[in-house]
């Protein structure tokens, strides 16, 4: 069964992930927001991290003694420390905007959604990235699942996934179950499992099922402790707030594009092959209009 595995993470995310399913509630809240703004974390004194997620100082503090250390500023001592040695310039996607009114829908969420991708891009773990493409271009097949809207998202990835040379197939929800349909996965076959607020029981099932077998599990999610998470071989951590109660998917799409993308510059032969054989298809079928 491959193991949840996070070993290009720094030690301290390590030891939180490792103790985040015993932790009480209010401190997953504190595990919560160090795992998704990390770099925010050791700029926050304890009065305004209390304040900012709503629980007592006092948590704060037992969640800093429950990881090993004296208290909150030992914590964040070495947050900081962590922080400076890896800082590194991180490539911004910027947008410029005209003056608009405050209540002007469009610019605030355009504004939203480049918050989204900017986060996305300087959080996003490169190393599981380029994993994540490799074990892509290594499987026989992928299989892509998720509800609600992230069974979107997975149509769209196994869509584009077979344009550049990938098997790839989203599994379908209703007749049968993921556990079902994953019954005839093999241990050289890849799921690729989307699970974003609120957390799918069916997803979640379909990648405990899918890792029992041995296939290899990525999971997309919007944090290092989301459910699915427990079940991953490689996590990609994607923002996904919103300005309404459902999830963005602007940065979702972003790193979507970004892995076909990857594949197809390092699959560039079989690409071009399976695109002459599409379009000599559909020349052929006349399926299509033209452009």
């Amino acid at each position: 069964m491959p193991s949840r595995k996070h070993k290009n993470a720094p030690v301290l995310t390590q030891k939180i992930l490792a103790l985040y399913q015993r932790l009480p509630a209010n401190q997953k809240k504190v595990a919560d927001y160090f795992l998704q703004q990390p770099n925010d974390f050791s700029f926050l004194t304890t009065d305004a991290m209390a304040e900012a997620l709503q629980v007592s100082k006092a948590t704060i503090v037992r969640f800093a003694q429950n990881l090993g250390y004296d208290g909150f500023p030992a914590l964040r001592h070495e947050v900081l420390q962590t922080l400076q040695a890896n800082l590194a310039p991180a490539d911004r996607f910027m947008l410029a905007f005209e003056k608009h009114l405050p209540e002007e829908a469009l610019t605030l969420v355009a504004e939203h959604e480049v918050q989204n991708i900017n986060q996305t891009l300087l959080h996003l773990d490169r190393q599981a990235f380029r994993e994540v493409v490799q074990m892509l271009l290594g499987a026989a097949r992928v299989f892509t699942m998720g509800l609600g809207i992230s069974k979107l998202l997975a149509q769209i990835l196994a869509y584009e996934l077979n344009q550049v040379a990938i098997d790839a197939r989203p599994l379908a929800s209703g007749t049968m179950r993921f556990v079902e349909q994953l019954a005839l996965g093999k241990k050289e076959d890849v799921a690729v499992a989307f699970s974003f607020p609120p957390y799918s029981k069916e997803t979640v099932a379909g990648a405990a099922y899918a890792a029992e077998k041995g296939l290899a599990l990525v999971a997309i999610t919007d944090k290092l402790a989301a459910p699915i998470t427990f079940h991953a071989t490689r996590v990609l951590v994607v923002r996904t707030k919103n300005m309404l109660y459902t999830n963005s998917i602007s940065a979702i799409s972003v790193v979507i594009n970004a892995l076909v993308t990857e594949i197809a510059l390092l699959n560039k032969r079989e690409v071009s092959r399976v695109f002459q054989e599409s379009s000599r298809i559909m020349q052929q079928t006349q399926e299509f209009l033209g452009d």
